[in-house]
């Protein structure tokens, strides 16, 4: 009975994507990403970004040079990118998910997620969702990041690794500046175990200062990581 279920969720798989599915941002039918052509069109694409956070540039500006953030203070992540500026309607869509619980979103943002890291990252060897720390994860229900890794590991055939833990509880980021999120989230995170990944990629929904990626790159590199990617859905611009 076990080995017929799992055969019938394989078969279910492989079937899934030649049904067709409804766009989640305007209700009309799409074959495979769950957001049709027309909205897609629409999003508010990162493509002019510092070569090194993935920060979002003017036109104008050179993206062969890092941004003046980086150039002051390098992070310790090797690269970071995200698809989409943090603007209409990405943002809304992220915060249906994260304080929502609006799931059915997590895989259409994922499906961005996976052409990223085959552009940029396809060296990479684990994903690493951003961890929340346990009692914010317990009230929540779930972690926005761990949603967006799934489909993304799924897609990619990357394993995911669990154990880089928040080891306390930091102040949400939201209304923080700059040094004051860098403050908040110094040496918050651990990985206690020796890592056997070289090129871990870090998984989060928005990078806004990129101070999370920041200090968790940091324990990644402490375990062993000889270089650490980020990625998310979008990234906010703090120019």
């Amino acid at each position: 009975m076990v080995g017929f279920a799992a055969q019938a969720r394989r078969v279910f798989g492989a079937l899934r994507q030649f049904i067709p599915r409804m766009c989640v941002l305007c209700g009309c039918y799409e074959s495979r990403t769950g957001i049709c052509t027309q909205c897609e069109g629409l999003l508010p694409r990162n493509d002019h970004h510092c070569c090194h956070c993935g920060q979002p540039l003017d036109a104008a500006d050179s993206e062969a040079d890092p941004c003046g953030a980086c150039i002051s203070r390098p992070p310790s992540f090797d690269i970071a990118r995200a698809p989409m500026r943090y603007a209409f309607p990405v943002d809304v869509v992220l915060k249906k998910i994260k304080f929502g619980r609006q799931l059915v979103f997590a895989p259409p943002m994922a499906e961005f997620l996976c052409r990223e890291v085959g552009r940029w990252f396809a060296d990479c060897d684990v994903l690493v969702p951003v961890p929340l720390y346990r009692w914010r994860h317990v009230r929540r229900g779930f972690n926005q990041a761990d949603e967006l890794c799934k489909p993304l590991a799924r897609q990619t055939g990357l394993p995911i690794l669990m154990s880089p833990e928040r080891r306390r509880a930091t102040r949400s980021q939201s209304g923080l500046d700059a040094p004051d999120r860098a403050r908040n989230v110094r040496n918050a995170f651990v990985v206690d175990v020796p890592l056997r990944y070289r090129y871990p990629l870090i998984v989060d929904d928005v990078i806004t200062t990129g101070a999370t990626c920041n200090a968790l790159a940091q324990a990644l590199k402490r375990a062993g990581a000889e270089r650490v990617a980020a990625v998310a859905v979008a990234r906010a611009s703090d120019l």
